[in-house]
């Protein structure tokens, strides 16, 4: 009964530990994501920055349209700023997932252990009273014969 307890105890913390792992894969999905997400606003800002000086050297422009590059820019550079935030915030639940999904591994883990060591003792007794009935019966049927004598 103990071992059934034990065992039913094992399998409903292996499931917290999957579910632990699903959650993990899910963000560090999340997070690559948001990684290729702020790369490719990296990459579009430098390529608007570098159309801006292109523009600058060539024929030049109007001053509205410098205030519009300048503006585009300035939301470009507040949306990269944003990103680097949901990124380093999202890192921080990345860490609170993985560190959830090891306690839950250990928490099985030692649970499997603990079967282990319970079956072991189990295991052990019942060999030790094995030789104790095999000793009693080797005691008798040494008296028997003894008596017979």
């Amino acid at each position: 009964m103990a071992h059934e307890s034990l065992q039913l105890l094992i399998e409903l913390t292996d499931r917290a530990r999957e579910a632990a792992a699903n959650a993990l894969a899910q963000s560090r999905r999340a997070e690559q994501q948001m990684r290729e997400q702020l790369r490719l606003l990296d990459q579009y800002q430098r390529e608007y920055r570098q159309n801006l000086q292109r523009e600058l050297i060539g024929d030049g422009m109007t001053p509205s349209t410098l205030a519009n590059y300048r503006g585009f820019l300035k939301s470009l550079e507040g949306a990269i700023e944003r990103a680097e935030a949901g990124l380093a915030k999202h890192r921080v639940q990345l860490q609170q997932h993985q560190d959830n999904w090891r306690q839950q591994w250990r928490k099985v883990n030692a649970l499997e252990t603990l079967l282990a060591r319970r079956v072991e003792e189990q295991r052990l007794l019942a060999g030790r009273a094995e030789q104790r009935r095999t000793d009693e019966l080797a005691g008798r049927a040494r008296s028997s014969i003894d008596i017979g004598f």
